[in-house]
């Protein structure tokens, strides 16, 4: 085996080593728990983050076509609702590894959920943006219950 083949082979080796805690989704430097469930606490937090991602994107997109109609009122709603879905999305991820950084995800998302569903309620009289506003404030309640 030439220098070249040993070289890239052990560089491999040294990446798969580091890289695999990673690709399993456990977190560098916490023991894994075999068998490990959520709580009902932590699986009701997971699914409201979910649910409140998929309405967010919902909304995010009514808001784009309305954007694209000249319906310049929903602009920074369409923007808070792409960083609050970014949010719950990286919050339900968290909680579904089990992380011990749960807390401070759902710390954050609450706070974007709450300046989400403020600047949904501008726009109140929409249905869709009443729900989706009626959404982030209960996912916030969810993640506050998580800190």
């Amino acid at each position: 085996m030439n220098r070249r083949h040993l070289l890239a082979s052990a560089s491999a080796a040294a990446l798969a080593s580091v890289a695999a805690p990673f690709l399993s989704g456990q977190e560098v430097g916490v023991a894994a728990k075999p068998g490990t469930a959520l709580d009902k606490l932590q699986q009701d937090c997971l699914e409201t983050c979910q649910r409140c991602e998929a309405t967010c994107n919902a909304t995010l997109n009514y808001c784009l076509s309305h954007l694209a109609k000249g319906h310049a009122t929903h602009a920074a709603c369409a923007a808070l609702l792409a960083s609050c879905q970014d949010f719950c999305g990286l919050s339900a991820k968290i909680i579904a590894r089990a992380s011990t950084l749960m807390s401070v995800a759902c710390e954050a998302n609450a706070q974007a959920c709450d300046a989400c569903a403020a600047e949904c309620d501008k726009l109140k009289s929409d249905a869709q943006m009443a729900a989706c506003a009626e959404q982030c404030r209960e996912c916030a309640a969810a993640c506050r219950k998580m800190v």
